[in-house]
């Protein structure tokens, strides 16, 4: 066992186990052992491939941002690398990867870039307003659906009504009213 500040490691194979944290109680060390936590990993501890052993230069994680998110990840070289090359050169979280993937799927003659592009506008337009402020965007999404609904409505009924309309305005001739000629 390692110590290292407040967290146990435990060494197990090619894993490092960060185990439940050591508390310090009157010069006296309170551990709960490893054999009182389950045997799956529970919420408090964090498996790392590989981290006893020696660790190469790519196995060292880096933090990147995502181009569209901005959510910064912890992640190796290795797959930073291969993640930028599928995306255009710019590293892309997995959420964000997803959806740019579906957006392909529904527009296949797009491209990598375009479908890259319209993601980063929609993240864009939404760290702009809903996260900024919430109400003010519940708001404006219930205005444009109100828009949307009177928008449908007015040009399905469009042509029905102006045909009303027309019809009401000219009157017909009754046989009573035609013109007589006196002679």
């Amino acid at each position: 066992m390692i110590k290292i500040q407040e967290t146990t490691l435990l060494q197990t194979g090619n894993c490092l186990l960060i185990g439940p944290k050591v508390f310090q109680q009157k010069d006296q060390e309170l551990r709960r052992s490893f054999s009182e936590c389950s045997n799956n990993t529970t919420a408090n501890q964090l498996i790392i491939p590989g981290g006893g052993s020696g660790s190469s230069s790519s196995e060292v994680a880096e933090t990147v941002r995502c181009a569209c998110c901005s959510v910064p990840e912890d992640c190796t070289a290795a797959y930073i690398r291969r993640v930028r090359a599928a995306h255009c050169g710019s590293w892309v979280c997995g959420l964000c990867a997803e959806a740019v993937g579906e957006r392909l799927r529904r527009e296949p003659g797009a491209g990598v870039e375009a479908a890259l592009r319209s993601h980063t506008a929609v993240c864009r337009d939404f760290n702009a307003t809903t996260r900024l402020n919430p109400k003010l965007s519940l708001a404006g999404s219930m205005r444009d659906i109100a828009r949307r609904s009177f928008n449908r409505r007015a040009s399905s009924s469009a042509t029905t009504c102006h045909d009303e309309l027309r019809a009401s305005k000219t009157m017909e001739r009754a046989v009573s009213c035609q013109p007589r000629f006196f002679a």
